[in-house]
């Protein structure tokens, strides 16, 4: 394996993001210095972004890929191409700051154990606030976004450790990641860097979030993002569901998942009334018809995590209220039925915590 050099690589991760690149490599490429090099890992564009950073960022290479492979499949080609064993990977709409990429090189200097160390991720239109800055896992399957939309004066600078990954803004030392360890690609779109994080961590490496290590946040995805669109696209819903599924089969041993499986079929009958009520049936029957064709490969997976594991769950899982964005419950109705929600998975997360 490569020694770690003084200067990571940059990889740049794009699917149709011509708007959004200019900004992002114009701040990446005055920051160039403090690079071995610039890669820009292609997922199958239709909108012609690779050719303008080909025109117009002659320094960045260009990696093309035939077809979309998932914001996953995507970084695990920075994985394999980059010239170093440090690569700090950004979405196509985020811009670095110097401090940035400083305080995650100098974090991971400090903490040997750490395979991951991600920013703070400002909102880019709201730069006194803060999107999130490091993620838990909730022990209901997903994650939990930590310091959401909390005012970046609020914050005391910090180095924490946690147990998942949100991939917006981060620092991997491949040298460190647990052996032959991916983004797992079947995940396509949603949760495949909560599954990164949560099975680095299982194996026994550490993740770490940095609550001043500042890059600003566009406007996500075109067509996809929920800060573009107010609401969840049917992409979004079928990818949430099944893939909180994959999380929980994948990843939790099995005497977690006989603890918690009263909380995890109440939860997942709340979910699908809130998911008739909005009219996504289709979308959960699709995840539904999915997870039993491929439950096989999925055990088979599972089985290979569950031998290699390190960490129990009880030093990864956290509790909190039921983990729905705000946007799923707007009405009256909704919004008491959260909070009786809220109350029941606290409790019972009171009570298995110490079983776990």
């Amino acid at each position: 394996m490569i020694s770690t050099p003084t200067k990571p690589t940059l990889c740049v991760v794009n699917f149709n993001g011509k708007s959004v690149l200019p900004a992002t490599l114009s701040a990446a490429c005055a920051l160039e210095d403090r690079f071995a090099t610039i890669l820009l890992v292609d997922n199958g564009s239709e909108d012609g972004s690779a050719e303008l950073v080909e025109r117009d960022f002659r320094s960045v290479r260009v990696i093309r890929l035939p077809e979309n492979r998932g914001a996953g499949g995507a970084r695990n080609v920075g994985l394999r191409e980059a010239p170093t064993d440090r690569i700090l990977f950004i979405d196509n709409d985020v811009a670095l700051t110097p401090i940035c990429v400083d305080r995650l090189m100098d974090a991971l200097d400090h903490n040997p154990r750490a395979a991951l160390a991600a920013a703070t991720i400002v909102y880019a239109h709201r730069r006194d606030t803060i999107q999130y800055d490091g993620a838990e896992c909730h022990f209901l399957g997903t994650q939990r976004l930590l310091d959401e939309d909390v005012p970046i004066a609020a914050v005391v600078p910090a180095v924490r450790k946690v147990g998942s990954l949100s991939t917006c803004c981060f620092l991997a030392d491949r040298s460190r990641l647990p052996l032959h360890e991916e983004f797992d690609e079947v995940f396509f779109y949603i949760f495949e860097d909560h599954d990164f994080g949560v099975r680095v961590r299982l194996l026994g490496a550490e993740i770490l979030s940095l609550s001043d290590a500042l890059c600003y946040h566009g406007k996500g995805t075109e067509g996809l993002s929920i800060r573009q669109l107010g609401t969840y696209s049917s992409k979004r819903v079928y990818y949430l569901i099944r893939n909180r599924w994959l999380i929980l089969l994948k990843n939790y041993s099995l005497r977690t998942l006989l603890v918690l499986a009263p909380i995890l079929v109440f939860y997942d009958f709340a979910q699908l009334l809130l998911i008739i009520k909005k009219g996504w049936f289709s979308e959960w029957w699709r995840a539904t018809v999915w997870m039993f064709r491929h439950l096989p490969q999925v055990l088979g997976e599972r089985r290979r995590i569950q031998r290699l594991r390190r960490v129990p769950d009880r030093q990864l899982l956290v509790g909190g209220g039921a983990p729905f964005r705000a946007e799923l419950t707007t009405s009256k109705l909704e919004l008491l039925a959260r909070r009786g929600l809220d109350a029941i998975v606290g409790s019972y997360w009171k009570l298995a915590a110490t079983l776990i």
